[in-house]
């Protein structure tokens, strides 16, 4: 038997030879894998996930966390009260580094190569925009380093602070390309190129726009009040300049997000029910913001459905979160609230009540059935309709443009960076405890294999070194 056995062996290995040295030289390459990708599709792939990664559990979590929804199921019960482990972090961590960061590189490195500057300019201009976003969320990150195993197997994170800077000097960059006027923006469809897929080119104009929008974004979080206000300027001016995540009404490819999520992959798991802006905008509610000069009922139909206080989100055809339903990834309302801050810090109550008011008459236009009359400088004085607790003019006026902001930017991770830049000035009650979150935990994903971590790993409620 021992004979038999080895006998067998040795047939099996002669065959096994025989196989490798049959099929030796024969091309390895599997052809329904490729390799490589035209400028354009990658570009469309980049935008994609760009989108949904400022759309997905990032955008949700950040809304959990101010006061926009609440956990009402499962794991979103303890994650609503900040239990909340790193490895919730380990989808977003990679979203942002392998499908957005890494895939604008790509871009980038083609567009170079094939004298682009358009499309250079905008991938940059994604570049910015999602490693600022994780950056504000996370504190320190990886950026020089990232994505570049090969040569940083250990990528160290650099400081938050700095991550903004070398953004803000991108973004100056992805302006000039944009300028340029050499090249092409085939496969961008969010500046209105098309739908995903659809090879048509998008606006140089509109993404200089939204380069500007966040440049003034970032400089006031460093405080640069006269920076953020010359970049506002330049920055997103009107609506129909937004840029704005296009969806549709088919399962599985295009339906918007929150939708998605709410009534198709975690029914039940996130309503709205007492959450602080629902209140905030019903007509019916104690504590709404409505006087003479502003009536939020249209926006509250918009964003909210139910009444006190089982509130739940807007997911019908004419809600905030429709299945077809665009989705805002930088607006002309956030550019002219920055610009109507800055105002007011710089130059005071007149200047900031002048530059609030562009923004309520974009309202107007949105909201025709709600009310947003223009503010005088007397509605701030003390005893005006925005200062019944006689605080400083000027403080009045900033409290209503950040309120405005908080309301206008819905769903939008934006407003948990607000929150913790103005030390919640907007007044939004903890879920738990006494303490808001002042970060998103590292990922433990990220943790496990990077040794460049920070050590001791910060907490939840530990301050990012901007919004100190």
């Amino acid at each position: 038997m021992k004979h038999f056995k080895f006998i067998y062996t040795a047939i099996m290995i002669l065959g096994m030879a025989s196989c490798e040295s049959f099929v030796e030289g024969v091309n390895e390459i599997d052809p329904t894998r490729p390799t490589d990708a035209d400028l354009a599709l990658v570009v469309t792939g980049m935008q994609v996930e760009y989108m949904s990664t400022l759309e997905g559990e990032m955008a949700r979590l950040s809304g959990l966390w101010s006061g926009y929804f609440t956990g009402s199921d499962r794991q979103y019960i303890p994650i609503y009260n900040y239990d909340i482990a790193s490895t919730n972090s380990d989808s977003p961590w990679g979203n942002v580094y392998a499908f957005v960061f890494k895939q604008s590189r790509i871009a980038q490195a083609k567009a170079i190569t094939l004298n682009n500057r358009l499309t250079l300019g905008a991938a940059q201009v994604v570049e910015a925009h999602i490693m600022g976003t994780a950056a504000t969320l996370w504190g320190d990150i990886p950026y020089n380093e990232a994505i570049n195993t090969a040569q940083f197997p250990n990528p160290k994170y650099d400081p938050q602070d700095q991550v903004i800077d070398n953004l803000i000097t991108l973004l100056d960059e992805a302006i000039a390309n944009l300028n340029s006027g050499v090249g092409n923006l085939n496969g961008d469809f969010l500046s209105g190129g098309g739908a995903p897929g659809v090879i048509l080119p998008g606006s140089a104009s509109k993404w200089i726009k939204v380069a500007n929008s966040l440049k003034a974004r970032y400089l006031l979080y460093k405080k640069d009040y006269s920076g953020a206000l010359a970049a506002a300027n330049l920055g997103v001016d009107v609506t129909a300049n937004n840029l704005m995540a296009p969806h549709g009404t088919v399962n599985d490819q295009n339906r918007n997000i929150y939708y998605d999520f709410h009534q198709r992959q975690r029914v039940g798991y996130m309503t709205a029910k007492n959450a602080f802006l629902a209140q905030k905008l019903d007509p019916a509610s104690a504590t709404n913001r409505n006087h003479a000069n502003t009536t939020e009922t249209a926006r509250f139909n918009l964003y909210y459905t139910g009444t006190s206080p089982n509130y739940d989100l807007k997911v019908s055809s004419t809600g905030f979160f429709g299945s077809a339903a665009s989705f805002p990834l930088m607006t002309a309302y956030e550019t002219k609230l920055i610009a109507a801050e800055c105002e007011t810090r710089l130059n005071g109550v007149t200047a900031g009540v002048t530059t609030l008011n562009m923004h309520r008459a974009l309202l107007r236009t949105a909201f025709p059935a709600g009310t947003y009359t223009d503010f005088i400088d007397a509605d701030f004085a003390p005893g005006g309709i925005e200062n019944a607790d006689s605080i400083a003019d000027a403080d009045a006026l900033l409290r209503e443009i950040l309120e405005e902001k908080y309301v206008s930017l819905y769903g939008q991770i934006e407003v948990f960076n607000e929150i913790r830049r103005t030390n919640n000035a907007v007044g939004v009650p903890p879920n738990s405890g006494t303490q808001m979150p002042q970060r998103f935990l590292y990922s433990q994903n990220e943790i496990n294999s990077n040794t460049s971590t920070p050590s001791p790993i910060p907490g939840l409620f530990v301050k990012t070194t901007l919004f100190q």
